[in-house]
């Protein structure tokens, strides 16, 4: 293997207006290739700079921010989106029917502050969760995922906000 082709993306939703979590995910994971954004960040475009961002249903104010967007990593075409317009019901089937539609092997959403990593229809399906606002009894989460000659992997990170926080 070798690692000068390896990209590493790093990836956060719903952190709905704690614009320190923004720098904090970079703080952390300041080697990625790529920062990606969900949605629901309630930042302006200055805090975002950084980041692949696209609007959530709470980004209302941010007219810089596209409904989705495909990023191309090595190879692999990735469909990015919030996941509200997508419905509740069958949300990942039609998740992996529109990221079919872009050639996508790869779908990033948010939304549901849950976090998932599912394969639907040939499509790797994920979810980071919420930095800041974790549901379905999830802890505050992101995502890492890692391409390497075509091969995805990904992890599924606790945030911890603070270094104090340790649990």
């Amino acid at each position: 293997m070798h690692g000068d082709i390896m990209k590493k993306i790093v990836v956060m939703s719903d952190n709905h207006g704690d614009i320190s979590s923004l720098n904090k995910i970079k703080e952390i994971e300041n080697n990625a290739d790529y920062y990606i954004h969900c949605g629901d960040s309630e930042a302006n475009i200055e805090e975002l700079h950084s980041f692949y961002a696209v609007k959530g249903n709470n980004d209302w104010f941010n007219p810089d921010l596209r409904d989705e967007m495909v990023l191309n990593v090595e190879g692999i075409n990735i469909y990015i989106c919030h996941g509200h317009k997508v419905g509740y019901l069958n949300r990942l089937q039609n998740l992996a029917t529109i990221a079919n539609h872009y050639h996508c092997q790869l779908t990033l959403f948010g939304h549901s502050h849950i976090p998932c990593d599912e394969m639907v229809d040939g499509v790797r399906i994920i979810n980071p969760g919420s930095t800041s606002l974790p549901r379905g009894g999830s802890k505050p989460s992101y995502a890492v995922i890692e391409i390497n000659n075509g091969q995805i992997s990904v992890l599924l990170k606790k945030f911890l906000k603070d270094s104090s926080d340790k649990n």
